[in-house]
């Protein structure tokens, strides 16, 4: 008797393609960051201009310090989305 050998049509990939290990790897954490960045940031811009309308502060502006502290949620973000990636 003859045996009958049928090819699956499904083709399973071993490897994930380079554009899609750019965009899980690089793109999607970088845009995390600077939402992050500006989340952060925007909270502290309405703060200080919620101080300066009721007058608890005599000026208006963003320090240096202000800008440290929206790159850390830059940094915190970017990290946490890269290692959502690397635990999938």
């Amino acid at each position: 008797m003859k045996t009958i050998i049928q090819a699956s049509p499904v083709q399973i990939a071993a490897s994930i393609p380079e554009h899609k290990k750019l965009n899980d790897y690089f793109v999607k954490p970088l845009k995390a960051g600077f939402l992050g960045f500006t989340t952060i940031l925007m909270l502290i811009f309405f703060i200080n201009l919620l101080a300066y309308v009721v007058g608890s502060n005599e000026k208006f502006g963003l320090d240096v310090l202000d800008l440290l502290l929206a790159v850390v949620g830059f940094i915190l973000q970017t990290l946490s989305n890269l290692f959502k990636c690397f635990i999938k």
